[in-house]
């Protein structure tokens, strides 16, 4: 089939499904698409105002890393840049990774000798994947992203075994780096997953050139992770730090969304559980959609098991595999294996998720399914007059009925449905960010402070659009010490740990009546959440970003005890981690410049010593601080906030954010995709110079 005619014909398909976000003023408006989009603008915004990429992100949670932490890295996924810079929007780009999936699939199909009209229909099919239209609909867009490559990366290692040449490596180097570049990185393990079993079928079954095969694939996989090491490896400091990488609980953290076996009959009876959302009824906290791949897919899938081949075997034992891991705690004893003894595996949550692998091995089993059906038809005598076009567009028709109902309950539900649309107007979506007169209020006090937002709206995403920097917010991945504190604070209901957080103002739904606070307006305020009235509270009293205290407690497993202690006095007393407690006099702070990278204090210290507490959270792996351009060490301070010891005299203190290892390693991503690049293109250069010449 014309590759060109497969491309208009899958994004026709694209097209007619998402017709009322294409073609109308509608968008989707999903909390995991308000999140990305408000820290998303803001982030736009310091990245013109400073130059170079911001790598902190001071507007939730008093701060966190933004790259380290898999926010904001659209842009450093060479594709989006490209099409970003075409002005190709979000959406369309998404849609544009769909299509490039499905014909992922139909040439890895080829691969596999599947008849071309049976690679169409399975690689129609699949790009209609509830699965993949779900990630679209609810704002996890880099999650489908990053599974469009799942096929790709397996046709590159089947062209690396088939061609074992440069250009192979080049080509699969490419598709893995890009995949891991999209940045979901659970999805992009689980792809890896399936990526080195395959290789290890396919370098097993292969006669000839083991060893150069070995090694190329080798090469491609390490260049394909350098290609992405400005995202991945800075990430690994960052790990250590989140709360993806242990703590109390996390077991049952990791294994919150598994699947129950019951469920698996979703496969075949969507609604069986509900559907998603509020109709849901199943055993996971919530989800948005059925694990539904299509009847007939299911069917053709289990039709390949009767006349087996080492190729069927391997898949039908990744489609077991997966769907085995993806029951997490209700099967424990695999799931715990993988937890104990895979690197990095314990620090993914939804165990689920690894169903996308579960999918597409389903739809590889329903080509070869479909092939075998069409065979034993043909070899029955009243069906000799059919042909193969005639029976695989029978299979399509019905396919395509069957999974349509599903995408389009998912994309456009009735009225009726339990479930409840994600199409919103754009200028619906847009009024969510106005700037009304609580944000001005905001806006228009210039000190340097934080805001505590109580009930809904500590999550809500119009404050860090805005730029407002704020204690609560939402993040899969924050600070493990932050998580602490928030967890043994009750959400930070405790005045003395406000005041510490450097809160200036309490913003609730609810009127108050507490003695540390006072009514500075009421007025009201349209957000994600509804519109409501909102009370701006002042909280009295309250700490600037950096101050001396008088005496300092070592800190030990008292420490939340401590902070919350409504004697605990903020404003004289720190608890500091690896600091014998002792007391001193109060220095003072003369100035303080602040950006989201660097921040420069100048002090003075009357006495043999003291202590400063800055407001700011800590991490000592990219924070660093000098006194009188001498560095220092940092030390953990209430938790989470940052000290140091001063000597007496007057001081210049820098806190800068160290991006060295960000930046080394992006020059050295880009240096390797040009070489790529120029790898692939060069057969086509030398064509080109031949004819001209």
């Amino acid at each position: 089939m014309n590759k060109y005619l497969l491309i208009i014909i899958y994004s026709l398909w694209i097209m007619l499904l998402f017709y009322p976000v294409i073609f109308y003023d509608n968008m989707f408006g999903s909390g995991d698409t308000l999140n990305p989009y408000s820290v998303n603008h803001i982030l736009d915004i310091y990245k013109s105002k400073i130059g170079h990429w911001p790598l902190w992100q001071p507007w939730i949670f008093s701060g966190m890393p933004t790259m380290e932490a898999f926010t904001y890295i659209n842009e450093l996924y060479f594709p989006t840049r490209l099409m970003i810079g075409v002005g190709i929007s979000d959406l369309n780009i998404q849609l544009i990774h769909l299509v490039f999936s499905g014909i992922g699939m139909y040439l890895l199909l080829e691969q596999f000798k599947i008849d071309r009209l049976i690679s169409f229909s399975i690689g129609l099919l699949w790009i209609l994947n509830p699965y993949l239209i779900t990630m679209i609909v609810f704002g996890h867009g880099s999650q489908m992203m990053t599974a469009a490559y799942i096929p790709w990366v397996l046709y590159g290692v089947n062209r690396l075994k088939d061609s074992i040449s440069i250009e192979s490596l080049a080509l699969l180097s490419l598709l893995i780096g890009f995949q891991l570049q999209r940045g979901h990185v659970q999805i992009a393990y689980y792809s890896c997953m399936l990526i080195g079993a395959y290789f290890l079928y396919s370098f097993i079954r292969k006669k000839h050139n083991k060893n150069k095969y070995l090694l190329y694939f080798i090469i491609s996989c390490g260049l394909g992770f350098l290609l992405a090491s400005h995202i991945y490896y800075p990430s690994l400091d960052y790990l250590d730090s989140s709360i993806r990488s242990g703590g109390n609980n996390h077991y049952q953290y990791a294994t919150n969304w598994s699947m129950h076996p019951k469920e698996l009959l979703t496969y075949l009876f969507p609604y069986y559980y509900g559907f998603g959302g509020s109709s849901y009824s199943g055993y996971m906290p919530f989800t948005d959609y059925p694990n539904y791949v299509g009847f007939f897919i299911v069917f053709s899938a289990l039709f390949s098991f009767i006349k087996l081949n080492t190729q069927k075997v391997f898949f039908i034992s990744i489609l077991l595999l997966s769907l085995f891991l993806s029951f997490g705690k209700y099967f424990n004893i695999l799931y715990d294996f993988f937890y104990s003894f895979f690197p990095y595996f314990s620090n993914f949550r939804v165990p689920s998720m690894i169903l996308i692998i579960s999918n597409f091995t389903l739809y590889i089993l329903a080509a070869f399914g479909l092939k075998d059906i069409i065979s034993r038809i043909l070899n029955i005598d009243r069906f000799r007059k059919l042909d193969s076009k005639t029976i695989v567009s029978i299979f399509l028709l019905l396919s395509i009925i069957d999974i349509y109902r599903v995408d389009k309950n998912i994309i456009s539900p009735s009225d009726d449905s339990a479930q409840k649309s994600q199409i919103i107007s754009t200028e619906k979506f847009n009024s969510f960010f106005e700037e009304d007169e609580a944000i001005k209020f905001l806006k228009n006090d210039l000190d340097l402070y934080r805001v505590y937002a109580a009930g809904e709206l500590f999550q809500d995403p119009k404050l860090k659009f805005h730029g407002i920097q704020s204690v609560g917010g939402y993040h899969p991945a924050k600070f493990r010490h932050y998580t602490d504190l928030l967890n043994e604070t009750d959400n930070l209901l405790s005045v003395p740990v406000l005041r510490l957080l450097n809160v200036k103002y309490l913003l609730s739904p609810v009127k108050l009546n507490h003695k540390d606070f006072e009514l500075s307006i009421n007025t009201p305020y349209n957000s994600a959440f509804g519109e409501i009235d909102l009370n701006i509270y002042r909280l009295k009293n309250n700490l600037e970003r950096a101050w001396f205290v008088k005496n300092i407690i070592e800190e030990d497993k008292n420490l939340y005890n401590y902070l919350t202690a409504t004697a605990f006095d903020s404003e004289n007393i720190a608890v500091v981690k690896d600091l014998e407690s002792q007391s001193f006099s109060k220095g003072e702070v003369i100035s303080l410049d602040w950006n989201i990278h660097e921040i420069s204090i100048d002090v003075n210290v009357f006495s043999e010593s003291s202590f400063l507490v800055l407001s700011e959270i800590n991490y000592p792996e990219r924070w660093k601080a000098t006194v009188d351009n001498k560095d220092v060490r940092i030390y953990q301070t209430n938790g989470v906030l940052r000290g140091l010891l001063l000597n007496e005299g007057a001081h210049s203190i820098v806190f800068k954010y160290d991006d060295s290892l960000f930046k080394s390693l992006l020059i050295f991503s880009n240096i390797i995709l040009f070489i790529m690049f120029f790898i692939l293109i060069k057969p086509f250069l030398m064509r080109l110079l031949k004819e001209h010449s």
